[in-house]
């Protein structure tokens, strides 16, 4: 464990001191997020955050090689295999950088995004099969490849689809990476336990520039980034024939931003927008419109992301009927929960609480008493 913890503060320390410069960086080069009616923040704001990520995630392998015990050998084993999500990796953050500079087209970005996950699959980031719990798993054959892109690229715009709020998407993916690492622990799996650590590492290094009120934002750079990784690493982690999961998990896990994402894009089109329109539904959107400041609906979005961690780590360890009941049974309170609480803030909202009421002073004169009384 001490290997883990290692890549985790290492990554945190290296991020948490580039975010600085990162940020001065953005102003130089002109990488300035401008306020308008349809953002939240109301000053220019850099966009470079996803440069100390990325530094922040690289730098801790190459201290991983001073290293010598149980974990790096097993880790070596699989070194092909890291250095092509590194290649891949690098590739997005470079789309994600010029976008942040150039404001490159959709069009151009989901072919780079389709590139990068064909020249993934070849490299063994594939989806070969999914398990349900009535049968054995069922092997995708030539499904595997439009399978395969279909999650990379769709987890990847997912999550730069929910960076619309400060600090949301860096400490929604820190939560998803540590269970993620958790699940891989218990199996077994070094180098997702590695990757993911690191990676949650450089999200909560930046996490203090990035939350309410942000002095920095992600960007392209940092959303594409780290939805890639969370991508490509859960092809390792959850659907390798060998260690392949119930293929509930990684939706489970995944459910926030894949939920996000569904709803507005499918919003879109039924008011006949182009999906990769902006506009103001998103999940974080229509919490503020309820009442919540950005640090409520932050803080409440991490919450559920926690429970859907914590949910997939007891799937993952014991599937069994009562784990499924059990679960079921607490989201059910949760939704339940949330939806009263939604609707007290609607009431509120509307029937705003009427302001005290005080007694009207007396229009008559008063006579003074007459001398002697």
């Amino acid at each position: 464990m001490r290997t883990y913890f290692t890549m985790l503060l290492l990554a945190a320390i290296v991020s948490f001191l580039v975010t600085p410069f990162a940020q001065r960086l953005a102003f130089r080069i002109g990488a300035v997020d401008k306020p308008d009616p349809r953002k939240i923040h109301r000053a220019p704001t850099a966009r470079t955050g996803g440069v100390a990520v990325f530094l922040g995630f690289c730098t801790p392998w190459a201290v991983l090689y001073l290293l010598d015990n149980q974990v790096v050998r097993m880790f070596q084993q699989q070194e092909s295999t890291f250095f092509t999500l590194i290649a891949c990796g690098l590739a997005m953050f470079a789309l994600g950088f010029a976008d942040d500079l150039l404001n490159l087209g959709p069009r151009i970005k989901l072919l780079v995004q389709i590139v990068v996950a064909v020249v993934m699959y070849f490299g063994g980031f594939r989806i070969s099969e999914v398990s349900n719990p009535f049968t054995s798993a069922i092997p995708l054959g030539w499904l595997s490849l439009p399978v395969t892109i279909l999650w990379i690229v769709g987890i990847t715009n997912a999550t730069n689809l929910l960076d619309g709020m400060d600090g949301l998407v860096a400490g929604v993916a820190a939560v998803m990476a540590l269970s993620l690492a958790m699940i891989n622990i218990l199996g077994g799996n070094v180098l997702v336990a590695l990757l993911t650590f690191s990676l949650a590492g450089a999200a909560l290094g930046f996490l203090p520039f990035n939350f309410t009120p942000a002095r920095i934002f992600l960007g392209d750079s940092g959303s594409l980034f780290i939805g890639m990784m969370m991508a490509g690493i859960s092809t390792l982690s959850f659907f390798k024939a060998a260690t392949a999961t119930l293929v509930l998990i990684p939706l489970l896990l995944f459910a926030l931003p894949l939920f996000d994402t569904t709803q507005v894009v499918i919003g879109r089109l039924r008011r006949g927008q182009h999906p990769f329109s902006p506009d103001k539904n998103h999940v974080h959107h229509r919490l503020m419109r309820l009442g919540l400041n950005q640090r409520q609906a932050a803080v409440f979005l991490y919450t559920v992301t926690l429970f859907l961690g914590v949910s997939s780590i007891i799937l993952s360890w014991r599937i069994t009927p009562a784990a499924f009941v059990t679960l079921a049974i607490i989201g059910m309170s949760l939704a339940a929960a949330f939806l009263a609480a939604t609707r007290y803030l609607a009431r509120r909202r509307l029937d705003p609480p009427s302001p005290p009421s005080h007694p009207r002073p007396s229009s008559k004169p008063v006579v003074p008493a007459p001398p002697g009384t």
